[in-house]
């Protein structure tokens, strides 16, 4: 017998399921946008483009002095370079937003490189443009989607996690076939995309792995929030336990994080990375000053020349096969 209540289920064997009730997701659909979310004094959290008008790709942002800073420019996307590539769920209940941007082509190591990009929890694609902004200044190709309940993605509810996690791998499969070469393809999670990237390093072939200021453990933030000491079979059904799933991971990776990162601790990437396994290339970077996320002045937004270094640096000397030379 199973009892449910308010999405936590409780077997008779004494396992308590939590990942419904943990607040993974604050999506936005486009059919919410009005001018409470478009006229918040927020700058960096405006979510104001209706289901009908398409993203702002070129969009010309007041970057942070220290984010452009030593005379970096960022350039706009050029709407030429966007294709749209929606897919449907494998359980057809759902259709991803999802969008393919060619690289501009100014390097070429990165030209035949795809970033598979996983946003974080808060409204949509449009929240995070400033941030694929940053990963095309790189020069890579890019791959971009909504969970469902993001943006124009349907259904507009938040994704079960093991739905989340097939959808997933149904991105990957899409931006493979968009790719200009399959086996350069990068698996890039920010913040509670972690999980999805997580869930794709661990089922499919990538060429290295990235993750920023993210949430890879349920067990561990519930322990580090509440000091309470529970096995992670009590608190969670395994399927978001990135940690769990990569400790046997062949990808070479990078986490990096910010020093003042509120939402997920500095300690906990650093755990995170120590549960890697010592045979793979991987490197940690802890950036002085960053919060989490576009809000409080995150990774890239603590100096973007410095976070194309560290991420070019990563490539050349730990995933090599991610470049074309």
């Amino acid at each position: 017998m199973r009892i449910g209540f308010l999405g936590v289920t409780v077997g008779l064997g004494g396992c308590l399921v939590l990942d419904p009730l943990l607040p993974f997701h604050n999506n936005i659909p486009c059919s919410e946008v009005n001018d409470e979310t478009c006229n918040t004094d927020e700058y960096w959290d405006r979510v104001c483009l209706t289901c009908e008008e398409p993203y702002d790709w070129d969009r010309a942002y007041e970057w942070r002095a220290k984010t452009i800073k030593d005379g970096a420019t960022i350039r706009g996307i050029d709407p030429n370079l966007v294709s749209d590539v929606p897919f449907e769920s494998t359980d057809g209940e759902a259709v991803l937003d999802a969008h393919f941007i060619s690289a501009h082509g100014d390097v070429p190591e990165l030209s035949q490189t795809t970033i598979l990009y996983n946003n974080g929890r808060f409204a949509s694609i449009e929240h995070y443009l400033p941030r694929i902004q940053l990963l095309h200044e790189l020069g890579a190709n890019l791959y971009v989607w909504d969970y469902r309940g993001y943006g124009k993605s349907l259904p507009e509810t938040a994704p079960e996690s093991i739905d989340w996690m097939d959808d997933a791998r149904k991105a990957f499969e899409q931006a493979k076939l968009m790719a200009p070469d399959p086996n350069k393809i990068i698996v890039y999670g920010m913040s509670i995309g972690g999980f999805p990237a997580g869930e794709i390093a661990d089922t499919k072939p990538v060429c290295a792995q990235i993750f920023e200021a993210s949430i890879v453990s349920i067990s561990e933030k519930v322990e580090e929030n509440t000091s309470v000491m529970l096995p992670g079979s009590f608190l969670t059904s395994g399927v978001l336990e990135t940690d769990i799933k990569l400790a046997d991971t062949k990808n070479p990776t990078l986490i990096l994080h910010g020093s003042n990162d509120y939402a997920i601790s500095p300690a906990s990437a650093l755990s995170f990375y120590d549960k890697l396994p010592n045979t793979i290339f991987k490197k940690f970077v802890l950036i002085e000053g960053a919060g989490h996320g576009l809000g409080d002045g995150g990774v890239p937004e603590a100096g973007f020349l410095d976070y194309q270094n560290e991420l070019m640096t990563f490539l050349g000397e730990g995933a090599p096969n991610c470049l074309t030379e």
